[in-house]
């Protein structure tokens, strides 16, 4: 794993530039040098860009919920609006489904139901920002229920900042975008470094699945 200024320093090296012994206070800080200041923009567009490509080992989450006799929604503590929602069990390990938001609503409009949840859907935010779940039936008992999934990871900002996912393919499409912005790539054409980029990306995605392809395969049981 590299640090936010080990990223940076690997993207100038490409560049042909000299590298840095810190960022600055953080990603926005103005420095004397604008391909620094390119370069560091350029690292935390192309994070986030591999992050989204993929759902990560390195970003599975797990949230413990204990339910409240009477209430509905419950919000997934430190997630924000990063998370994705795999699964959920209650505590006897039954699932709890996922459905549309309207179907809970309908069926809460025929007539109020309480007992041990077996639906869920996502129901917005709450006041901090972390992505709330709506369950059905209301619980009537407290009971715990295991949430499992994946959490992006937040901005890199400063020099110890460390990034958990694949560092190669953050590398070459930070360069990509760097030397595109700049206006010259050192002797190769910026479709080059993007199609490498790709290829690293790629690649660390097929690596990343085999660790978990059990987790891809459909079976009906």
């Amino acid at each position: 794993m590299h640090t936010y200024k080990q990223l940076v320093n690997e993207v100038l090296i490409r560049m042909r530039e000299d590298t840095v012994t810190t960022i600055g206070s953080s990603r926005l800080a103005v420095t004397d040098d604008p391909v620094v200041d390119i370069v560091k923009l350029a690292v935390e567009d192309a994070r986030r860009i591999v992050e989204e490509a993929h759902n990560w080992n390195a970003l599975r989450k797990d949230w413990t919920i204990t339910t409240a006799v009477g209430t509905p929604t419950y919000s997934l503590t430190g997630a924000g609006n990063r998370a994705i929602i795999e699964t959920l069990y209650d505590s006897q390990g039954g699932v709890i489904r996922n459905v549309p938001l309207r179907e809970i609503h309908r069926k809460a409009a025929v007539a109020s139901q309480n007992g041990s949840p077996y639906i869920y859907a996502v129901d917005g935010a709450d006041a901090n920002g972390d992505i709330k779940i709506r369950l059905h039936q209301t619980p009537s008992s407290v009971e715990t229920i295991q949430v499992h999934g994946f959490q992006r990871s937040k901005s890199l900002n400063i020099d110890s900042d460390v990034c958990v996912v694949p560092d190669q393919p953050i590398i070459y499409l930070a360069f990509a975008l760097a030397s595109r912005e700049r206006g010259e790539t050192g002797g190769a054409q910026s479709s080059e470094l993007f199609a490498m980029a790709q290829q690293y990306l790629s690649a660390a995605i097929a690596l990343d699945s085999v660790n978990s392809d059990l987790d891809n395969d459909w079976i009906v049981r």
